[in-house]
């Protein structure tokens, strides 16, 4: 399977001069976690120059270890964009580029064809496509769930599941730090977002779907890049 056949095609980009606060924003009403930034060069054509994460955004102005005491919200994103930026191809495998996100310890990949964005792709849409024999055989969906790197979370998350009524099918570890770990996990309902909802009422850290509400559509092919200044 490669990347072209599970990567979300309709992608949301911004350019650098975009000041924090409204990329937050803006991540918020698109409910995403990732953009991908991109600038005109000489030519005026767009070229890909970072990529920021809602962990990014939320370190701005907190106190997080990693938040820079010289940035704020009002600055441009620019200034705290990752770059340069990993990515993937339309035609390499999805199983490597799991492997990548694991490595390079990112929650997304921008998929390019040469110099153009036709695409981005994350944990959860590999694990929904690599899946998909186990979810045509039973009724299921995946979550994405923060837990902390310490003995006991991970076994805590799975008997607050299983006292929900759920059961866990499939498992995968997609970022691991030195205080957090990231869990995708199969549950057997077709209802994710409810579950999120509950899962973050009773304090976990749910990235993926969003809590409560509706399952988002299947994406359309034809890749389409919507760039927001």
């Amino acid at each position: 399977m490669l990347v072209r056949d599970v990567m979300t095609v309709n992608v949301i980009a911004i350019g650098p001069e975009m000041p924090i606060r409204d990329v937050a924003a803006l991540m918020e009403m698109r409910r995403v976690r990732h953009f991908p930034i991109l600038e005109d060069d000489e030519q005026g054509e767009a070229r890909l120059v970072g990529i920021v994460s809602d962990r990014d955004l939320r370190a701005v102005d907190s106190p997080h270890p990693s938040a820079r005491p010289d940035v704020h919200v009002s600055d441009p994103v620019r200034s705290i964009m990752v770059t340069p930026v990993a990515t993937a191809h339309p035609d390499d495998a999805a199983e490597d580029v799991a492997a990548w996100l694991r490595e390079y310890r990112v929650g997304a990949l921008p998929v390019l064809d040469g110099e153009q964005l036709v695409g981005i792709v994350s944990p959860p849409d590999l694990l929904a496509a690599l899946a998909l024999p186990a979810a045509i055989r039973e009724p299921s969906s995946v979550l994405e769930v923060e837990v902390g790197n310490r003995p006991g979370c991970l076994a805590a998350l799975l008997q607050t599941l299983a006292q929900h009524g759920l059961n866990v099918s499939q498992l995968t570890t997609t970022r691991a730090e030195p205080e957090i770990g990231c869990f995708i996990v199969r549950v057997n309902t077709i209802d994710a977002p409810r579950v999120a909802g509950n899962l973050t009422r009773e304090g976990w850290t749910v990235l993926w779907p969003e809590p409560d509400a509706a399952p988002p559509a299947s994406p359309q092919r034809g890749p389409e890049v919507e760039e927001v200044a």
